[in-house]
Order: structure tokens, then sequence, then C-alpha cells
């Protein structure tokens, strides 16, 4: 599903705040530049918590429907908002045909945040950075990264085939947000994968302290034959 942008007026921003936090919903906005992978991580995200978590995605940017296609594999829940000024007015449309009550976790992908993360109602901002971009992307994206509790670095299986001072991005990172989680993730390989599931299910029991994560699927029997 598309949806043009719109503005609406405040008191609609006010209203779906108030859904947003009668239902418990964890909304993430997951920030970066293009080319980064923000996709494929929220792809191989709801591929894991499908049938765990209920999932929703709005996916923001002027050709979001190959990125809203993509996810929708995983989620029925997902629209495409195309626009190029990610903000609360563009998505509100989108927002208010979310099924709160039937949504554990809402991710909101949006291309940007150079000069910071944008607002778009969100409970916490993900930064998501690709290794393809280069080793000085961290410095380059220092306002969004400041203002997130983790930082994916995506693409992490590419750092072989690349030039990429993983030495120097740490170090940057460090400096910028010295208390932002550092986790590398290979979409392709489903690498880190894990450790970004648990750092979500933190944040849910923050924002929920009645959610309990789900068991693990378990994996199938092996049978031997001799």
């Amino acid at each position: 599903m598309t949806l043009q942008a719109t503005v609406r007026p405040e008191p609609e921003r006010a209203e779906a705040q108030e859904r947003r936090g009668r239902s418990r919903v964890l909304t993430v906005a997951v920030v970066g530049p293009a080319g980064a992978g923000k996709t494929a991580v929220l792809e191989a995200t709801a591929r894991q918590l499908r049938g765990r978590t209920r999932v929703a995605i709005v996916a923001i940017h002027p050709a979001a429907d190959r990125d809203a296609d993509r996810c929708s594999r995983y989620s029925a829940h997902v629209q495409a908002v195309k626009t190029a000024t990610p903000s609360f007015g563009a998505i509100s449309p989108a927002l208010a045909k979310v099924d709160w009550a039937n949504t554990d976790i809402l991710f909101i992908e949006s291309v940007g945040g150079i000069a910071g993360p944008p607002d778009l109602g969100q409970d916490v901002t993900v930064t998501v950075l690709g290794v393809t971009g280069g080793h000085d992307m961290a410095a380059e994206y220092a306002a969004l990264l400041a203002a997130s509790p983790v930082l994916i670095l995506a693409q992490a299986d590419l750092q072989r085939h690349v030039v990429f001072d993983m030495g120097a991005f740490r170090a940057d990172v460090r400096r910028i947000n010295p208390l932002a989680d550092l986790i590398e993730v290979s979409a392709f390989e489903n690498a880190g994968i894990a450790r970004w599931l648990a750092w979500l299910d933190r944040r849910r029991q923050e924002k929920d302290p009645g959610y309990h994560p789900p068991e693990p699927p378990k994996p199938p029997p092996e049978w031997f034959f001799g």
C-alpha cells in the first residue's frame, strides 16, 4: 500500500501518539543513508520474528514501494510513504492505518539523518550505517549517532572486500556516543541478528514491563539411521 505524503494538524499528531502509547507498541525509527542496508536488516528482522512478534513496517522515501515489497514477504502490515522529506506529518496517514492493538513493534524506515534523526513519533532511533559507505560514516552522521542508543553496522560480510578501517570507525563511535551499542550485522549471512533481536527485547521490556520475550523456535528433531 502506497500513501502520498500530506501534512496533518497538531491535534492528529497528539491523537496518534496517544493511540500508540495506549497500545504499548515499541516504535523504532531505523534511519541512515541510502544504500546502508536498512531494508535488508528489516527484512531479516521480520523474517526472524515471524510467528513470534507482530511486526508492522512503514517505509519512507521517494521509491518506498520497493522496500515495502521486500518486507511484505515476512509481514502483512507494511506501508510505503513516498516522500523525500520524512516527518511526522508525512506519515500520519500511515500511522492512522496501523492496527495498534495487534502490533508489537512498529519499524519506521527512513533515509537520511545527516542533520539528526527526523521526528517520526518514535520511541527510539536506530542508526544504520553500511560498510560500503566507508569508515568515516560515523563522523559524517554524528548528529544522528549522538541521538541513537544503538548503531547497526550493516553489510558486515563485505568488510573483507572493501577498504574499511574498523579501528577508526569504532574510535569515532566512542567519541560521538560512548554509550551506544555497536552491533555488526550481516543480513546475508544472518550474523548479528540474534544480538539485535535481544536488544529489541530489552527495549520492549522497558516500554512494557509486563512483556516477556517469546521462546525462540525449537529446532526440528534430528533423525539418525544406522
